[in-house]
């Protein structure tokens, strides 16, 4: 058996994490992640072997073993009324001559602002998860071009550190700055008014 020795050292490691008692599960899992990404290279140098995201599946030179997928239906990661980050898209009554509709020529962060404008003017939610925002908008608007989860929270991240930053964060719910609004109107304008 051949032997092998690994040093991981992790200098100025600070971690300092605020939030509720229900959001500790979540917080738990999120920084578990971050420490599998710095652990998962050792492991590969070990085995040598290229883990996927998904750990069951790896890569060993050329070959790879699939892995059959499971016909369990797995549930729903929404959370109710309780709080938590819903999923599913919010109910509402789309009024397309205050807000008219969304343009297929648009980019994902121009859907998730006029999205969030529009939930928040018809609904009066102002803040609301990225996957909710993606369900929503496909939903309803599917026909002005898919968006995805991932890149709707991408994207969302990307325009939080703009300045102005038109979107900011409070766990996991996005809302709309001042400087959103702003766009948010833009966007409204130029799909009521195409002229203008």
């Amino acid at each position: 058996m051949a032997k092998f020795r690994i040093r991981l050292k992790v200098q100025g490691l600070e971690l300092e994490v605020d939030g509720e008692r229900e959001d500790i599960p979540a917080i738990t899992s999120a920084i578990q992640q971050q420490f599998v990404g710095l652990v998962q290279p050792t492991e590969q140098m070990v085995n040598g072997q290229k883990h996927l995201n998904d750990p069951a599946k790896t890569i060993e030179g050329e070959a790879s073993r699939p892995q059959a997928r499971s016909s369990k239906k797995r549930g729903s990661s929404a959370k109710g009324p309780s709080g938590g980050v819903a999923t599913q898209a919010i109910e509402f009554r789309h009024d397309s001559g205050s807000y008219g509709n969304p343009l297929q020529s648009w980019s994902v962060i121009d859907k998730t602002i006029w999205m969030l404008a529009v939930i928040k003017g018809i609904t009066n939610t102002a803040d609301v998860s990225g996957a909710a925002i993606a369900a929503t908008f496909n939903q309803y608007f599917k026909q002005s071009g898919k968006v995805h989860p991932p890149n709707v929270s991408r994207d969302l991240g990307l325009a939080k550190v703009q300045n102005p930053a038109p979107v900011g964060e409070d766990k996991g719910l996005w809302f709309l700055t001042a400087e959103g609004d702003k766009q948010a109107q833009t966007l409204i304008q130029s799909v009521l008014n195409p002229t203008a």
